[in-house]
C-alpha cells in the first residue's frame, strides 16, 4: 500500500512523473560537465529530477560518477566537508578495502575516522581543527579524485541555500568560487528553493555566471499528474475520474509531495469509486496532521511578519503601496521589506517570477482558514 504513492522519498521508476525535457537537459549538462542550478520551491521534485537525470547520464557515460551532498540538516561548514568527502569516496569505492585505501591516499596527514554499518555504508568523521587547516584540500577532493582515476565527477549540493546558516557563509562561498573554477573533470549542480540566495552566488561566481545552466522548474504538467493518479487507482481496482484527479492537484497547488500524500489518503478512503467528499475530507486530515507544526512555525513569527503573510495570502502583488500596507496593518514599506527578507530566508515564502507566494500550500490554507479569525478570500 505505501508504495502506491511516493511522498516521503525521491521519486524513482513509475513514481517519477513527467519532466522529460528537463531530464534530457540536465542529463546532458552532467555528461558534458556543465555546471547547473535547479531552482524551485520545496516539494516540486528537484531532488527526484536530479536523481533521474544522473541515472540517465551515468548510463550513457561510463566514466561518469555522481555524488549528492544533502545540506537539509547541515548547520556548519565542517559537516559539509565530512559529507563531501564521504559521498565522493562512496562514488568511486566498491569495497571496504577500497574505501580504506582511498582514505589513506586522499587524506594524507588528516587521519579521518571511518566507520561502517551493517548495510555496508560508511561514514567519515574528522577533527574540527584538522578540517579548518585543510579546507582547500577538502574542497579540491572531487578534482583530485577525478584527475587521479581518469573519471568525470558530478557533485550535487542539495538545499544549497542552507549555507546561509553557516557561521561565515560569505567566506565559505568565496572559497567555493575560488576552488571550483579550477576543477577540470568535475561539474557542480546546486539545488535550492531560495532564488535570491542562489542568484547572488551565481552572479558573483565567474564559473557559474559564464558557464552554467540555470533551470527554474515549473510545476509538473497537470496532464501528466492526472494520468498518473488515475492509473494508480485503476491498477488497484479503484476508480478516480479526471475531474477528481484535477481536484487533488488543485487542492495541493501542484506540490508533488502533498499531491501524492492527498492521493494516498484519498485512495485509503475509497472502496470502489473515489468521491469529491473523500478528497476534501482527506485534505482536512492532512491539515489536522500538520496543525501542531504550523502552530509552532506561526508562534515563531513576529506580528509584522504575520501581517505580511496576510497580504500574500490575500493575493496582493505589490505590498509596498500605502493602501496595501494600511489594509494589512503593516507599519511601513521598510517593515514589509524586512518581513519579506526574513520569510524568504526561512523558506516560508518564495519568489515565483515577480510575485511573492506561499511556499507550502497546506500552510497557506491553514493560515487562511484556521489561524486568522476570518477567511481572507
Amino acid at each position: 500500500m505505501s508504495k502506491l504513492f511516493n511522498y516521503s522519498n525521491i521519486a524513482e521508476g513509475k513514481h517519477f512523473i513527467g519532466r522529460e525535457e528537463e531530464v534530457k537537459r540536465l542529463s546532458s549538462d552532467f555528461i558534458f560537465l556543465t555546471n547547473s542550478a535547479v531552482i524551485a520551491p520545496c516539494g516540486w521534485g528537484k531532488s527526484s529530477l536530479i536523481q533521474r537525470a544522473a541515472k540517465d547520464a551515468c548510463g550513457k557515460e561510463k566514466t561518469l560518477r555522481f555524488c549528492r551532498v544533502d545540506l537539509a540538516n547541515v548547520r556548519d561548514e565542517e559537516r559539509f566537508y565530512e559529507l563531501l568527502s564521504q559521498e565522493v569516496l562512496k562514488s568511486v569505492s566498491r569495497t571496504h578495502t577500497e574505501v580504506v585505501d582511498n582514505v589513506r591516499k586522499y587524506f594524507p596527514g588528516m587521519t579521518p575516522k571511518v566507520s561502517f554499518d551493517a548495510s555496508g555504508s560508511f561514514f567519515i568523521d574528522m577533527d574540527r581543527e584538522t578540517i579548518r587547516k585543510n579546507r582547500k584540500e577538502l574542497v579540491d577532493l572531487p578534482y583530485a579524485v577525478a584527475k587521479d582515476k581518469g573519471l568525470k565527477i558530478v557533485v550535487c549540493v542539495d538545499d544549497f541555500h542552507a549555507i546561509s546558516r553557516f557561521s561565515d557563509p560569505d567566506d565559505f562561498l568565496d572559497l567555493l568560487k575560488e576552488r571550483w573554477k579550477k576543477h577540470e573533470g568535475v561539474a557542480y549542480c546546486i539545488s535550492a528553493s531560495q532564488m535570491s540566495f542562489v542568484e547572488k552566488f551565481i552572479k558573483s561566481s565567474q564559473t557559474f555566471y559564464r558557464h552554467s545552466d540555470i533551470i527554474r522548474l515549473e510545476p509538473i504538467a497537470k496532464r501528466d499528474m492526472i494520468r498518473s493518479l488515475r492509473d494508480v487507482f485503476a491498477d488497484s481496482a479503484r476508480y478516480l475520474d479526471d475531474e477528481l484527479a484535477e481536484l487533488i492537484i488543485d487542492k495541493t497547488e501542484g506540490n508533488a509531495f502533498y499531491t501524492q500524500q492527498l492521493a494516498h489518503i484519498s485512495w485509503m478512503g475509497t472502496s470502489v469509486v473515489c468521491s469529491r467528499e473523500v478528497i476534501l475530507q482527506s485534505f482536512e486530515t492532512i491539515v489536522d496532521q500538520m496543525d501542531l507544526v504550523f502552530r509552532n512555525i506561526t508562534d515563531s513569527l513576529t506580528a509584522q511578519q504575520l501581517c505580511y503573510l496576510h497580504a500574500v495570502i490575500a493575493g496582493e502583488t505589490v505590498i509596498s503601496t500605502s493602501e496595501v500596507l494600511h489594509r494589512h496593518h503593516i507599519t511601513s514599506a521598510t517593515s514589509a521589506s524586512r518581513s519579506k527578507a526574513a520569510l524568504l530566508e526561512r523558506g516560508i515564502v518564495s519568489n515565483i517570477g515577480a510575485k511573492v507566494c506561499m511556499t507550502d500550500p497546506v500552510y497557506s490554507y491553514w493560515l487562511k482558514n484556521r489561524y486568522f479569525n476570518n477567511p481572507i478570500i
